[in-house]
């Protein structure tokens, strides 16, 4: 490890480091990154919204060693961390820099609060090499992702916040709320695959309108396909954001396809033609039922792309692609549905811009079909998180009865992506996967979960086989909603729990959800009537007894009186382990299947990840259950 003692002196004199917990932070999706730059290693990104700031960074999974680079618009210190929060408080911090003499200097810090940093007693981070020139400071630095150091931040394979900063100067001392900032990245997963985006054809689906003022708005816009005469495949997609207001309040959106249902007698074109965004309807609300036509849900189900705040570019791996114009559907017009949320908590008025996604598509067909699956927690009242708690798991699955009805092949489908998603309550998502009792390596989570920041994230290639099982396991958190239980919704503030994930060869499931059996739940509550009440984000649930909880249930139920810590452990009991509804449905074919119960499989053995700090809970080798022709690495435990 490399250490110079002049620069451990100048680092260690009185220094103020402050960093903001919370900064504006500017989503960017297509990085760019200038040809000038001094730049090489493989994933770059821009840090702030000026370009003064560039990262790239380089994860060598052989030596578990991530080394990072950083080229920033000053002439005297860098500070760059790994946060568990976005803030000062526990960040792993290396500051360098290089002296007017042309000397790099760099150290290992730890953040304990907004105040300066504690030299770390264990030099971890490795000063490569640092230079000056044109006015910017280019300085490259390495770590192993984890050094098992306790003033030291553990660097996983899901959400890592950054924080930065810069001086004017190599005297270290507070640099302003100007030149400082935090943002999130995943930076050991597996890369995005790379694509030669000019050489493809793009379809841009756009709407260009004046945000509702409401706090929440689900709208709905139609929009026509692209016409191909032979088989294409789509290769990638994009979020297209016009300017800031299009970044801060476009929550997430859904490219739905839409299909007229088995047994109609009308055709696309009639039902759509007149009311494409290209003829001047611009949509409506998506759940107002007595606003839209045509129905969003009757016709338009079936997922296609999903983008959430912070996503980036999604693209397939080179043998993948989602078909258009196959078959019988060459030559023939289709349409999709955009349904894109609104967040706009203040509910501003007269905010107009334009907000869409596009997509990229070539003739030259790859090897695999593509489909996309939505597993999770049914979005109902059922899923309510309890008041002032901090940790509260609920769960949503895909049993083996689903798997077995909605994978046709018995060698399995292969996961490629997956998007977690949730809203501002999630903490940590995990997607478990179990063959028989046994639980396999989870296909993704992020025990750091940040609602700015939702990926379609590439993942190494997973089998999942018919008669596997499926359980979106997420943990919630309400102590911010100001001592009132948080009730599943569409508003960001309202709890969801839902993941997408993509795999080949495509199959006709497109969803696969579950929930608390209705009874069940309001037996827990002491509701004995309620009724539902249309709205224009659907539905409201308005409890009529028992009196005291009389009126809309997402106000009333923070006012259920047993809210006591007994309680909230039974019913965190009862809606995670006792059995659950689970449904899933092709909207394509109009098909589904549905059973009454499932849940965790019985005395199942669950995955440990392997703690390289304790070897003590190193893995056990355990062969799978019949089914998969392979084995596994795990460590295990028996529930």
């Amino acid at each position: 490890m490399r250490r110079n003692n002049l620069s451990l002196t100048l680092i260690t004199s009185s220094l103020t480091f402050l960093f903001l917990a919370n900064p504006l932070i500017l989503q960017i999706n297509s990085v760019n990154i200038p040809p000038s730059s001094l730049l090489t290693l493989q994933n770059q990104e821009q840090l702030d919204g000026y370009g003064n700031v560039l990262l790239a960074w380089e994860y060598d999974e052989s030596s578990q060693i991530i080394s990072f680079e950083l080229e920033v618009a000053t002439e005297g210190f860098v500070g760059f961390g790994i946060s568990p929060s976005g803030s000062m408080t526990g960040a792993d911090i290396f500051i360098g820099g290089v002296l007017p003499n042309g000397t790099a200097y760099g150290a290992d810090y730890i953040g304990l609060g907004n105040f300066s940093p504690k030299l770390d007693d264990h030099q971890d981070w490795t000063l490569l090499c640092g230079m000056e020139a044109l006015g910017k400071t280019y300085i490259k630095f390495s770590r192993l992702i984890n050094t098992c150091d306790d003033e030291d931040y553990p660097i996983g394979n899901d959400t890592t916040r950054l924080i930065w900063s810069y001086g004017l100067t190599d005297d270290i001392r507070y640099h302003t709320a100007q030149r400082r900032g935090s943002k999130a990245g995943n930076f050991i997963g597996t890369p995005n695959p790379q694509l030669e985006l000019d050489a493809l054809s793009k379809w841009e689906i756009m709407v260009d309108m004046v945000m509702p003022s409401s706090d929440t708005t689900y709208w709905c816009s139609f929009h026509k396909a692209p016409v191909v005469m032979t088989k294409h495949h789509v290769v990638a997609f994009d979020a297209l954001l016009d300017g800031l207001d299009a970044i801060a309040h476009t929550h997430h959106f859904i490219l739905k396809n839409c299909y007229v249902p088995r047994g109609s007698n009308k055709t696309l074109d009639q039902v759509f033609r007149n009311y494409t965004v290209d003829t001047g309807f611009m949509g409506a609300h998506c759940y107002n039922l007595a606003a839209i036509v045509p129905t969003p849900e009757f016709y338009c189900a079936q997922y296609l792309f999903v983008w959430a705040k912070g996503g980036k570019i999604m693209t397939f791996p080179e043998n993948v692609g989602y078909p258009i114009g196959e078959g019988d559907d060459a030559g023939q017009q289709f349409y999709y549905m955009l349904e894109i949320h609104y967040d706009n908590p203040d509910k501003k008025e007269g905010v107009q811009f334009k907000a869409g996604v596009q997509f990229y598509y070539t003739n030259e067909t790859r090897q695999e079909d593509a489909g996309l699956l939505a597993v999770g927690h049914e979005t109902d009242f059922m899923f309510t998180i309890p008041p002032n708690i901090s940790d509260f798991t609920l769960i949503g699955q895909c049993g083996p009865e689903c798997t077995n009805w909605g994978i046709k092949e018995k060698e399995g489908v292969t996961i490629f992506n997956v998007l977690l998603h949730a809203h501002i309550s999630g903490r940590k998502l995990r997607l478990r996967h179990f063959r028989g009792n046994l639980e396999l390596p989870w296909i993704d989570y992020d025990d750091h979960y940040d609602f700015n920041y939702q990926q379609s994230k590439a993942i190494p290639n997973t089998k999942l086989f018919p008669g596997d099982r499926l359980i979106y396991e997420c943990t919630y958190s309400s102590t911010w909603n100001n001592g009132k239980a948080v009730v599943s919704g569409l508003s960001s503030r309202n709890g969801m729990g839902l993941t997408f994930f993509w795999h080949y060869p495509r199959q006709d499931m497109d969803s696969c959800y579950s929930q608390t059996p209705f009874m069940k739940h309001i037996q827990d509550f002491g509701i004995t009537k309620l009724k539902t009440v249309p709205a224009p984000s659907g539905y409201l649930i308005m409890i009529e007894e028992p009196e005291y909880l009389r009126g809309e249930y997402t106000e009333t139920i923070s006012l259920f009186h047993n809210w006591t810590a007994e309680f909230i452990e039974q019913y965190q009991y009862n809606q995670r382990f006792l059995p659950h509804e689970n449904g899933c449905n092709s909207q394509k074919t109009g098909e589904g299947s549905y059973t009454e119960e499932t849940s965790y499989p019985v005395d199942y053995v669950a995955y440990v990840p392997k703690d390289i700090c304790s070897p003590e809970t190193g893995p056990t080798d355990r062969t799978m259950p019949t089914g998969s022709a392979s084995t596994t690495t795990m460590t295990a435990e028996v529930r």
